[in-house]
């Protein structure tokens, strides 16, 4: 029987050490995991424990040799407590609080009872005497205890207790999701703990087997069962709450969670950044003390608010926080930068006002081009597109005015508004915009403008090619113009600019009378005087066609120098030239020259004027042409002087009859000609297309009017058609010129 007892704790013993150096050796193996390292050492001194008293145990012989054994149990018996709370604090996510002068306070009183273990013959603080009583063939201790052992014992329960706290709380705040590791993890300690406590208080001072270390093998089921059953290490709990708390750290949105008193007792980086403080200034503040509370709804869960910092603005989410009673103990608070967002709604509302914009300019654009198809003059032109455009709901104020008028040099305003007491036409300084002028400059694009009373004025010049008739001014009270919009009306500025050109230009075929120019230039910025002055010759214009999209195409033949020196001297003052022929001795020619808008032919031209005669020698032009009676002739000449410094006009007569150049060729051949068709006769004509050899061959004339030679070949032949048709059909009597038209 007493064998059989020994044999039985002696198994035990040992089966409760091979299980704790198993499960030591399998957390060492996972020390990188949270609370692996002190559950290991927590092990290895319950192994440490059961083994060494197993070995105590069967020392009946000797009472020094079963006294050391003690001592060298004793290097274990302090300390599972201490592991076992750093295992809680590391396990559960909460060892934030330990660092290296934490764990050095916490393990002092197990270092000193592991001292004192082995220095207690001298001081007898551990224990005062320790009797070997051999009970059942096993040799058992009664102990007489000293002071340290109490501090110890008072110790160790304490912070085990916080420990086992630590793992049963993990059930509640974990969501039920760690139940079961927690709760095996509880058994596995409080059933040493329990045994221990029925050692020291109830079985003190009797010859009994310590039931502490017997019990490990309780504790080692469990934490086994914890350990490969329910993943131990697998389903980290500090993982999770480490996790959580740096993400809220971490989280760009704000997180505020405040009392039922409207203090704060928690904000992240993200809110303090918002608030514009540190997150721990924030703690125990009233939250109106950060934020306009009143903009805050903390009664309806999910409120929504928006709150404005700077340039930002963040998106504030309240939810109650309620207990396991549904008692109401605080509030979150989620701040969310919805900038981003905010911008791009912005953005595509300003795109569908955008968008119905120009829906509806394009309408307006669409009516004021029908109404221009029957406008009979420049100032009915006018008149129809402010009336249209003021129509819309668009533009508050819609007014004309020429050049002069935007400069101020003139009052002659075409004015339409909306609603009574619109702001009039901007008054533009000589520091202001002068939309005209920079459109004439080589500029095309409206200007903006801020008007003195409010809203913006849009300056869009009205052209026609390198002609500048005017601007057309758009007031609206609108945010802002966009940069579509601006596209739009300089189409339509260039739109209104041709239908001023094609009333002028019929106005001047079809007028009874006209006034006939003389007008005189001697400024070397004119190309003609440059090169009648640098070469001493002489230079007379032999026909102007009006070209491609550069601008016209102009015939000079120079007398008394060499044509490519003309070329090279007209290169240089823009605009290309070539060398058509040359006369037999080399001192004189045919040049074509594509005329610049910087010249003074080219803006007589532009301005739809119809150019007799043009010539250059001693340093000076001249130029006669016809302009319609009702164009405005000074508008012309202060043109002319704005840019040349010597201008002249030299006469100024009305005369009354059509106008018909004197280098033209008679009408009736030519009556069924389209424009194209003419101006493609005319250029190839005066390009010596036509003699033989060749002065210039197709693909010459083509890159003069900016066709292709296939296109140039097609105008040609039809011209030619339709001049032999009238030729050959008068000649055969049909003066119809019908009867063999297709033959």
């Amino acid at each position: 029987m007493v064998a059989t007892a020994r044999l039985l704790y002696t198994a035990v013993l040992l089966a409760s050490g091979g299980a704790t150096v198993a499960l030591t050796a399998f957390a060492y193996r996972h020390r990188k995991v949270p609370g692996a390292k002190p559950f290991a050492l927590l092990m290895l001194t319950l192994a440490h424990w059961s083994l060494w008293y197993a070995v105590g145990l069967q020392i009946t012989g000797s009472r020094f040799w079963r006294l050391v054994v003690l001592r060298v149990q004793w290097l274990a018996h302090p300390m599972p407590p201490l592991f076992i709370l750093l295992f809680a604090l590391a396990y559960t996510g909460n060892d934030d609080v330990l660092d290296r002068r934490t764990v050095g306070a916490l393990a002092a009183i197990p270092v000193v009872v592991v001292l004192a273990a082995w220095t207690n013959q001298w001081h007898h603080l551990l224990w005062t005497a320790q009797e070997v009583v051999v009970v059942d063939g096993m040799a058992t201790l009664i102990p007489t205890y000293g002071p340290l052992f109490w501090i110890n014992i008072v110790y160790g329960y304490g912070i085990e207790i916080v420990g086992v706290a630590l793992l049963l709380r993990l059930i509640y705040q974990s969501e039920y999701l760690y139940t079961d590791q927690s709760a095996f993890l509880a058994v596995g300690i409080l059933t040493p703990f329990v045994a221990n406590v029925v050692e020291v208080f109830m079985l003190g001072g009797q010859a009994s087997v310590d039931l502490t270390p017997v019990t490990f093998a309780v504790s080692g089921l469990a934490f086994g069962y914890a350990l490969f059953r329910r993943q131990l290490f697998d389903l980290i709990p500090a993982t999770r709450k480490i996790g959580r708390d740096a993400a809220i750290r971490q989280l760009d949105t704000g997180v505020v969670i405040v009392d039922t008193d409207r203090r704060v007792v928690y904000c992240n980086a993200a809110a303090a950044d918002v608030f514009g403080c540190q997150p721990t200034a924030a703690l125990g503040r009233e939250v109106g003390a950060l934020v306009d509370a009143e903009t805050i709804d903390f009664d309806a869960d999910g409120a929504l608010a928006e709150l404005e910092r700077g340039d930002a603005v963040y998106e504030v989410r309240t939810s109650p926080i309620a207990d396991r009673n549904d008692r109401l103990i605080g509030h979150t608070l989620i701040v969310h930068d919805v900038t981003a967002r905010k911008e791009r709604e912005r953005e595509l509302a300003n795109q569908r006002d955008e968008l119905a914009t120009l829906n509806e300019l394009n309408a307006v654009i669409r009516g004021v081009n029908q109404a221009l198809v029957s406008a009979g003059s420049r100032e009915a032109i006018e008149r129809t597109v402010c009336d249209r455009v003021a129509d819309s709901e668009l533009y508050r104020t819609v007014c004309i005015g020429d050049v002069a008028t935007w400069t101020g040099d003139a009052d002659r305003w075409t004015v339409a508004s909306s609603a009574a007491g619109e702001p009039t036409p901007p008054a533009l300084d000589d520091d202001g915009l002068r939309p005209a002028e920079n459109a004439a400059d080589g500029g095309t694009g409206p200007l903006v403008a801020t008007a003195a009373d409010g809203g913006d004025w849009t300056v869009v010049p009205i052209t026609y090619g390198r002609t500048v008739y005017g601007a057309l001014g758009l007031h609206t009270v609108r945010e802002s113009v966009s940069e579509r919009e601006r596209e739009i009306l300089a189409e339509l500025g260039e739109t209104i600019g041709h239908a001023v050109n094609a009333v002028e230009t019929r106005q001047l075929l079809s007028a009874e009378s006209v006034v006939e120019l003389e007008i005189a230039c001697g400024d070397e910025a004119d190309p003609l005087v440059a090169v009648a002055s640098d070469l001493s010759c002489e230079v007379e214009l032999e026909g102007i066609v009006p070209g491609g999209a550069e601008g016209p195409v102009a015939y000079l033949q120079v007398a008394g120098a060499d044509p490519e020196a003309a070329r090279e001297a007209l290169a240089a003052d823009g605009g290309e030239s070539r060398v058509v022929r040359t006369a037999g001795d080399a001192n004189g020619g045919l040049l074509e020259w594509q005329v610049t808008g910087g010249a003074p032919l080219g803006a007589i031209f532009d301005r739809g004027a119809n150019v007799h005669r043009a010539a250059a020698a001693d340093g000076r032009a001249s130029y006669e042409l016809d302009i319609a009676a009702a164009a405005d002739v000074r508008a012309l000449v202060d043109h002319l002087r704005e840019r040349f410094d010597d201008v002249r006009l030299l006469s100024k007569r009305e005369r009354s009859q059509g106008v018909e150049a004197a280098d033209a060729l008679p009408d009736a051949p030519l009556e069924d000609l389209t424009d194209r068709q003419r101006e493609v006769l005319e250029a190839a004509y005066r390009a010596g297309y036509f003699e033989w050899p060749r002065d210039s061959n197709a693909e010459e004339v083509a890159e003069t009017l900016d066709i292709s030679s296939a296109t140039l070949h097609s105008h040609l032949r039809k011209a030619e058609r339709s001049l032999l048709v009238d030729l050959f059909e008068v000649s055969n009597g049909d003066p119809s010129g019908e009867a063999n038209s297709e033959s």
